[in-house]
């Protein structure tokens, strides 16, 4: 598995770059294919260090990330919620095949874990259908300023590809695009 660690301002230490890539070269137990775990780090006001970790394996992607005033211990924090993650979705991915009586994938066996809580099951409570209009990226962010909810779906006038339009915590946007 590929460990990409992306730190814009350098101040990262050789000792805490090894550090990170031991601490999420675990999480490769969770995958067929793990192709690579990219880590973002920053540093912050006030000397809080942001890590951010995006993990791309077996068609999936899972991100994480954590604020912490020591570098380690928000690599801790990140590696300790991704685990998290990745487990939930092991099992969910296992008892989805087991439910639909399809053989387990390999990979996907069943690991030993003690009883937990029971997972709390995902239901829709609402669906809306809406008409998709064709617009720019900028019009879209003036279209979900307006409605006031997080996020925005449309399509790009230009792609013609359907797209989604988010606000994100620092008050800038990001645009969902799909591959392909």
């Amino acid at each position: 598995m590929e460990v990409l660690i992306r730190n814009a301002e350098g101040n990262l230490t050789e000792s805490d770059r090894d550090y990170a890539a031991k601490k999420l070269g675990r999480l490769d137990k969770f995958f067929n294919q793990a192709h690579k775990v990219e880590i973002v780090h920053r540093e912050m006001k006030l000397g809080v260090h942001r890590v951010e970790v995006t993990v791309f394996a077996d068609h999936y992607t899972v991100r994480g990330e954590e604020d912490d005033q020591n570098i380690r211990a928000a690599i801790d924090l990140v590696s300790e919620k991704l685990e998290n993650r990745l487990r939930r979705l092991h099992r969910r991915l296992h008892d989805s095949y087991r439910k639909r009586g399809n053989r387990v994938p390999t990979g996907f066996e069943a690991e030993p874990h003690p009883e937990e809580s029971e997972e709390p099951h995902i239901t829709i409570a609402e669906h809306k259908q809406f008409l998709i209009k064709p617009m720019s990226p900028e019009e879209a962010a003036l279209q979900l300023e307006m409605v006031g909810h997080p996020f925005f779906i449309f399509r790009n006038e230009t792609t013609n590809a359907v797209e989604v339009l988010y606000k994100r915590k620092d008050g800038r946007y990001g645009l969902l695009q799909p591959e392909g």
